[in-house]
């Protein structure tokens, strides 16, 4: 996830958080077409922390251990990991085994709709201001 020159920092992580954000909408699609499929594990993405090991990874915090029992400072997180995807939080409340809670399903794919247009939001003004820095400030 190197980048150089103008597009170094924001805008490789706004890419990563969109295909988070995506591969989320994809899962949770998944899971509700499988509402009614018999012992089917309901997933998910959890696009907070895979964030967190994609900033860990892109910078080195710059703190002075102090004292032996301090935390070193430096980040174990791998950028570029796969992302986890979990399944092992939810428990089968039905009788054919199956752990998917449609309600619960479609507040996430809803929550997540609003986190990617946001995103999505972000990245058009980014671009817009270089292309406005480019035609000269108009």
């Amino acid at each position: 996830m190197e980048s150089q020159g103008l597009f170094k920092g924001t805008i490789p992580l706004l890419e990563k958080a969109l295909d988070l954000r995506s591969l989320k909408h994809n899962v949770t699609v998944s899971n509700i077409a499988n509402k009614d499929t018999p012992n089917y594990k309901a997933f998910d993405v959890v696009v907070e922390e895979e964030l967190e090991k994609v900033m860990g990874s892109e910078k080195e915090l710059g703190l002075k251990r102090s004292s032996r029992g301090h935390l070193s400072g430096r980040s174990t997180g791998s950028g570029g990991a796969r992302p986890v995807i979990d399944n092992t939080s939810q428990l089968s409340f039905k009788r054919d085994g199956n752990t998917v809670n449609i309600d619960k399903e479609m507040a996430k794919l809803s929550a997540n709709n609003l986190m990617y247009d946001a995103l999505a939001q972000i990245v058009s003004k980014k671009f817009r201001g270089l292309k406005d820095v480019i035609q000269g400030g108009k």
